[in-house]
């Protein structure tokens, strides 16, 4: 395969990823234009005009992770413009680690200060080459195409490193989640169980999943999922005694969501936790059978 061939190869797949980590339609629609800018070997602006619809696409996406109000309220902003607006340095920052600082984001592990001036290389020469002059015109197809590889692959590159910050975090906190969801779930009575039976008790709780929600200038967000493990006991204390009592261990899914402050990951607060005992109110589709899970009488 030529070298042009392998070119444009790589700036496919590149664009194809980057589609996929793109958050709107809108922004979907601006690459896909783009791209077929680019591709139209014939045109002598085909480098501008992709230029010109990814710089957009820059912008669009950076106010869009990184707006103006929720980026001056961390605390390490401090302004870098004329206006007081964030810069775009301060925009791609707070787009990778919200109102973390630097050095909670370097424990965690993530390297980011080398994605902050790429993409700012980026935007520049994107720019540049917006601006048809005979010198953005005059580019070979292989420079042209080696040009917009480097510009969708910074791209997908911030992407990922915001990713990178988001799974940091996961793993910062992902046992202080589980002890957490622990408490919640077994220092509070929860009516969607108790209705149950005569009495119930939450035995343990297994997650599922935890996804970082958001990355804001004071708070991280939480969402958890996973299952909880419940005790039913059906009779009073005398009917367990005379060996009429029964008890059913079973588990539920939950939800719960949660928030911590950006300088305490694991400082937990505003719990919402849910149970969903739907299951247990089916209309006998469900092969589980209820009645099977009495381990005593």
């Amino acid at each position: 395969m030529a070298q042009g061939q392998l070119q444009a190869s790589k700036l496919e797949t590149l664009a194809a990823r980057l589609q996929e980590l793109l958050t709107d339609e809108f922004s979907t629609q601006v690459l896909s234009g783009s791209m077929m800018a680019l591709w139209v070997t014939a045109n002598p602006l085909r480098l501008s005009h992709f230029s010109a619809g990814l710089r957009e696409l820059y912008g669009h996406t950076l106010h869009t992770v990184a707006p103006d109000d929720e980026v001056k309220s961390c605390e390490w902003f401090s302004a870098e413009t004329q206006d007081g607006r964030p810069s775009r340095r301060q925009r791609i920052r707070f787009g990778i680690q919200g109102g973390l600082s630097d050095e909670a984001v370097a424990a965690l592990g993530v390297e980011s200060n080398e994605i902050h001036g790429e993409m700012l290389a980026v935007i520049d020469q994107l720019s540049k080459f917006t601006h048809v002059r005979p010198n953005t015109i005059e580019v070979a197809p292989e420079e042209a195409e080696a040009f917009a590889c480097d510009a969708v692959a910074t791209f997908v590159a911030f992407f990922e490193t915001l990713e990178e910050c988001r799974r940091g975090v996961r793993r910062a906190v992902e046992y202080a989640v589980n002890d957490h969801a622990l408490e919640v779930f077994t220092q509070e009575m929860f009516s969607e169980i108790d209705i149950l039976s005569t009495r119930s008790a939450v035995d343990g709780v297994q997650i599922g999943s935890l996804e970082i929600t958001s990355i804001g200038p004071a708070l991280v967000n939480y969402r958890v999922t996973g299952d909880v493990y419940v005790e039913l006991s059906y009779g009073s204390k005398s009917d367990f005694q005379r060996d009429m009592g029964a008890e059913i261990r079973t588990d539920f899914p939950f939800l719960l969501t949660m928030s911590a402050p950006v300088g305490a990951l694991k400082a937990f607060q505003d719990p919402n936790p849910s149970i969903d005992t739907s299951s247990w109110y089916d209309d006998g589709d469900s092969e589980d059978d209820n009645f099977a899970k009495i381990t005593d009488y």
